[in-house]
C-alpha cells in the first residue's frame, strides 16, 4: 500500500516518498545539484562501483540529511514529476579542516542558515516544468515549516533565481564556490530565504 497522497492541485499530487524512490531521488538531486552529486559519489565509489549505485544507497538509507525519509515526491497526471528533500536545519556546526574545499562554500552557507526549516533539493522533471510542480512542492514544504525557509542555488542558474524571487526568497549570503568540482560549475552559491 502506497504512501497517502496530499491533493495539491487536481493534476498535481505530492506524497511522502517511499524507500524505493531511492533511484528517482539520486536522478532528481543530480539534476538539481547539476552534476555535483554525481562527481561526489564519484569519489565515494569502490574502483569497480557505478558512482549511481552510491548515489542510490544514500538515498535509500533510513538516516541523514539525503534519505528518502525527509523527501516528498510529486506526481503530475499520475506519473513522478518532481521532489523536494527539506528538513529543520538546527546546530550546525562550521566546516571543520576534514571538510574539502569543493564543499566548504556550502558548508558556510548553511551554518549561516542555522535555525531554518532547509530545502536541500527541488527538482522536477523536464517534461513536468512549467506545470505548478515546484510551486506545489514549496507550498507543502512551507505548510509544514514553523521557521523561515532557506536553500542554496547556484549563481550561474537564472532559471532557479527567478523562479525562485518570484516565490518570495531573497538573497543572505553567497560564496564562490570551492574548487574540485565539475568543470561546468562555475560562479558562486547564493543562499536564499523566505
Amino acid at each position: 500500500m502506497g504512501a497517502p497522497l496530499i491533493a495539491m492541485s487536481p493534476a498535481i499530487q505530492v506524497r511522502p516518498a517511499v524507500r524505493r524512490d531511492a533511484s528517482l531521488i539520486a536522478r532528481l538531486a543530480d539534476m538539481a545539484g547539476e552534476g555535483l552529486p554525481l562527481h561526489l559519489w564519484a569519489g565515494m565509489a569502490a574502483p569497480d562501483q557505478d558512482p549511481w549505485d552510491v548515489g542510490r544507497a544514500r538515498a535509500a538509507r533510513g538516516e541523514g540529511a539525503f534519505s528518502w525519509r525527509n523527501t516528498t515526491v510529486a506526481t503530475w497526471r499520475g506519473a513522478a514529476a518532481g521532489m523536494v528533500i527539506d528538513y529543520p536545519l538546527v546546530a550546525v556546526d562550521p566546516p571543520g579542516h576534514d571538510v574539502p574545499a569543493l564543499l566548504r562554500p556550502l558548508c558556510e552557507l548553511e551554518e549561516v542558515a542555522t535555525d531554518t526549516h532547509y530545502i536541500n533539493v527541488l527538482a522536477v522533471e523536464p517534461q513536468a516544468r512549467r506545470r505548478g510542480v515546484a510551486r506545489s512542492l514549496i507550498a507543502h514544504v512551507a505548510g509544514q515549516a514553523r521557521v523561515p525557509l532557506t536553500l542554496i542555488v547556484a549563481s550561474g542558474n537564472l532559471g532557479a533565481r527567478a523562479f525562485y524571487a518570484a516565490e518570495g526568497f531573497g538573497e543572505v549570503a553567497r560564496r564562490p564556490m570551492g574548487p574540485g568540482g565539475p568543470p561546468d560549475l562555475t560562479g558562486d552559491w547564493i543562499l536564499l530565504r523566505r
